[in-house]
């Protein structure tokens, strides 16, 4: 049996930042965890160029070559999903697996459902209601909630945008609460003023390129980026393990946030595809 631990990066999703992986660090402590900070989050700057889902994986290449890990397990979630997809189609020397929380597979200039919306990144109220059901992007190609979401947590203190937190998601770890609050404050206001590109490949189509396993979490139907036919879809793309690569994890009764609103799951999924990475090492 290998005695090798596969290190685990952690791609994060739209508006958040690495400080955004609680638990996954501290239930993997005792492993090489690198999150990293995508362009325009988390402090980092953002380019004066187009926002797209091939700058975010070329620049978590770049990183991971300068780490020199070897193959990692990348986790992903939402456009950090889409991010990691992209890493493992044109750097698969870099990556072992994947693990996908809900990621943004947009199809027809849309997300599949009611996600990565102003609920999603902690609006409420009055602006939660005014944002779409169903977030479409602009002529430019940007989330329409984004230019809202960025401007209601504009000039707030991290204590601030965690109490609203608390507030907007009861139910999510004070640890995960923080960490989401931290990583407004450290958004790029610009990300809203950029042209973005989400939609540069079939998503999931492009599974066919990869050649890593895959778990693929997904959320309740209409609360949820990825749809069952999408999920489905993926099944018939990379096959079903043990004979394919794709391991399908549904968690009934949640939103976008997996992790936050089920930790339990998420952590029992993480864990599994950890376990055979390990083991194929």
């Amino acid at each position: 049996m290998s005695a090798t631990r596969v290190p685990v990066v952690l791609l994060h999703g739209l508006t958040d930042s690495a400080a955004c992986w609680p638990s996954v660090r501290t239930r993997y402590a005792d492993r090489t965890v690198v999150a990293l900070d995508a362009r325009g989050h988390g402090g980092v700057p953002l380019p004066d160029e187009p926002f797209t889902i091939a700058a975010l994986a070329a620049d978590a290449a770049a990183a991971l070559r300068e780490l020199a890990l070897g193959p990692a397990l990348v986790v992903g979630h939402s456009m950090g999903g889409v991010t990691a997809e992209e890493l493992a189609l044109t750097a698969p020397e870099l990556v072992a697996a994947l693990v996908l929380e809900d990621p943004a597979w947009h199809e027809d200039g849309r997300l599949g459902a009611a996600a990565d919306d102003a609920g999603a990144v902690g609006l409420g109220g009055a602006e939660a209601a005014a944002a779409p059901a169903v977030p479409r992007d602009d002529e430019r190609g940007r989330p329409t909630w984004l230019g809202p979401a960025i401007a209601s947590f504009a000039g707030r203190t991290v204590e601030q945008i965690a109490a609203r937190g608390r507030l907007d998601n009861p139910d999510w770890p004070e640890d995960e609460i923080l960490g989401w609050a931290q990583a407004k404050t450290g958004v790029d206001p610009r990300l809203a003023e950029v042209p973005h590109d989400w939609v540069a490949r079939d998503w999931v189509g492009a599974l066919s390129g990869v050649r890593v396993p895959v778990t693929l979490l997904t959320a309740e139907p209409g609360r949820a980026v990825v749809t069952p036919g999408q999920a489905a879809r993926a099944a018939s793309v990379l096959g079903l393990a043990p004979d394919g690569l794709l391991t399908h994890a549904p968690v009934p009764g949640v939103g976008h946030n997996i992790r936050r609103e089920a930790p339990a799951a998420f952590l029992a999924a993480l864990d599994a595809a950890v376990a055979r990475a390990d083991a194929a090492a």
